[in-house]
């Protein structure tokens, strides 16, 4: 397709102003919600790692009953 003398005078300014338009839909709309994403990620990284504190205390906690039990059985049997 071949543009006449005047799309060609105007392609610039068309170009222009969408390129005008990308970076002021990046500025207002975009860079705010990434804040906004960063915050949501911080959060849940924090929430993440109190349930794995709570997964470990819990965990612990478990495997010193077994043992008192184990050691417990022990007992029993060289009796």
């Amino acid at each position: 397709m071949v543009l006449g003398p005047t799309a060609r005078k105007l392609l610039p300014y068309l170009n222009f102003g969408i390129a005008t338009s990308a970076l002021i839909f990046q500025t207002t709309v975009l860079y705010p919600w990434h804040h906004e994403l960063d915050a949501a990620f911080h959060k849940l990284k924090a929430e993440q790692t109190e349930m794995l504190k709570e997964f470990h205390e819990v965990k612990l906690k478990r495997i010193e009953e077994l043992e008192t039990k184990v050691l417990g059985i022990q007992s029993r049997q060289v009796r």
